[in-house]
């Protein structure tokens, strides 16, 4: 069960009572918890924001946001893709502990999840997912009082993936929140926005805002429809792109970015004029990010760069997080974990099948009062890509003809300092320095074998550590 703070009011007024001092609340909305709204933009990269220094003015409503809180610059997920990333997001473990990723697609019900968490907290719970993979099916509903899958609706219109329908089913809960008690209740509410995954097709105005001016329109019209397997098919080396195609889809790319972002304002709007924004800890991150060509790939499959483990993270709740914080320590994803549910005073220490979340999470820094007792239990900043068993399947099925064996194998981003290993189970590992190279262009694994095997002989101990369970192919001893 949740243990609960019991205490109604301004915590830092020096009302702490029962297990909540371990948490070391110091803050709290006026009127008692704080509300919490998580916004979880798929697939979006951190350097296609404007906060994060990107030229072109991608995100103002979500940089507005962001200068009345904390930016997280250093802000990290576990996994490259959707499920076991939002799987961290929701039990503060590492995919080698929470066993949700390729191989086994589903959330053990044993876990102890953000929703739950809240929920037993007296929190209503209600979720709107755009992306299937965030789905009923997967497990992500437990602990949720609605759960609403964006996805299974009639489209409305050919550019939109689900947002402008989100916002509406939210606006529609906040109303019908005000007329009943439930407007005395705190509310966790979790939102999964799904445009700029693939197929890149913003709407307008966003769509000419960011297409390079003289771009043939036919190519334009083209590439709003690449999707599914085309992407595979080029990362194999089959085709299916043109010359200047790239560009265009990162034009497009932008527009579903800034789509987003204007999205993210109407949310804000909603808040503000009832008054409730400042009462609510708002977040918005990512779950992984996007390749868009780089290191000759598409969109987040098969590898472990950092355009896809670095994302956008933004902390809002004034009475906890100081405005206009710029926080370079590096944080993961599933750190949001502990800080949501000690903001909410409720432990986070609860056990699942052996594991407890709190060492495998800490309390964001820059948010008053939430104490980081102890060192992370992992000792460097780490992502892991399991054997794509079920993508290799459909290789197999759409391209016949390629070679898919180099990508058979397991990943994981290893970083200590400025060093990253790309650990691979197949021992074809790679080396960077992201302070001298952080495009990670320079592969120094062969000029430095002695680190190389020292980090790699890390990797293979933490992920036989007591607890994990990992679907990951690892050398025989």
């Amino acid at each position: 069960m949740s243990r609960v703070h019991p205490v109604r009011g301004c915590l830092r007024s020096g009302l702490l009572a029962g297990p909540l001092l371990l948490a070391g609340l110091a803050a709290c909305s006026p009127g008692g918890r704080p509300n919490v709204l998580l916004v979880v933009i798929d697939t979006a990269r951190a350097d296609r924001f404007s906060f994060d220094g990107y030229a072109r003015q991608t995100s103002p409503e979500t940089a507005k946001l962001a200068r009345e809180g904390a930016v997280y610059e250093q802000a990290s997920t576990p996994a490259p893709w959707t499920l076991p990333a939002h799987a961290s997001l929701f039990t503060g473990l590492f995919p080698s502990s929470h066993g949700a990723d390729s191989g086994h697609l589903r959330l053990d019900e044993r876990l102890r999840t953000l929703a739950e968490a809240f929920h037993d907290a007296g929190y209503r719970t209600v979720a709107y997912t755009a992306n299937p993979w965030v789905g009923r099916q997967y497990g992500f509903d437990q602990g949720f009082d609605g759960y609403e899958e964006i996805w299974r609706d009639e489209k409305g219109d050919g550019e939109d993936a689900g947002a402008s329908r989100l916002n509406s089913r939210v606006e529609r809960w906040l109303e019908w929140r005000e007329g009943t008690p439930a407007r005395d209740q705190p509310f966790f509410i979790f939102i999964n926005y799904l445009e700029p995954h693939l197929p890149y097709d913003p709407p307008e105005p966003e769509r000419s805002r960011f297409v390079a001016p003289g771009t043939d329109p036919a190519a334009v019209e083209r590439l709003r429809r690449f999707k599914h397997p085309l992407e595979v098919k080029y990362v194999l080396g089959l085709g299916g792109l043109q010359p200047g195609d790239l560009g265009i889809l990162s034009d497009l790319y932008d527009g579903e970015i800034a789509y987003i972002d204007r999205r993210v304002g109407e949310l804000a709007v909603l808040f503000r004029k009832r008054n409730i924004l400042d009462e609510t800890v708002v977040v918005i991150t990512s779950d992984h990010g996007e390749a868009i060509g780089s290191h000759g790939f598409l969109d987040h499959k098969l590898n472990v760069f950092e355009e896809l483990l670095r994302i956008p993270l933004v902390v809002r709740y004034p009475p906890a997080v100081a405005a206009g914080q710029r926080i370079k320590e590096p944080v993961m994803l599933q750190d949001l974990y502990p800080t949501l549910l000690g903001l909410a005073g409720i432990a986070s220490d609860a056990r699942a099948g052996g594991v407890p979340a709190a060492r495998e999470a800490l309390p964001l820094p820059g948010v008053s009062g939430l104490r980081r007792d102890g060192p992370r239990a992992a000792p460097a900043v780490i992502s892991e890509f399991s054997r794509p068993i079920q993508f290799l399947e459909v290789i197999r099925q759409s391209f016949p003809e390629a070679g898919i064996g180099p990508f058979d194998r397991a990943l994981v981003a290893y970083r200590v300092g400025s060093e990253k290993l790309h650990w691979a189970s197949d021992g074809r590992h790679r080396l960077y320095d992201l302070a001298r190279d952080p495009g990670e262009e320079d592969d120094l694994a062969a000029t430095r074998p002695e680190r190389t095997a020292a980090l790699a002989a890390q990797v293979e101990s933490w992920l036989r550590r007591p607890g994990a369970r990992p679907p990951l192919a690892l050398p025989r001893r």
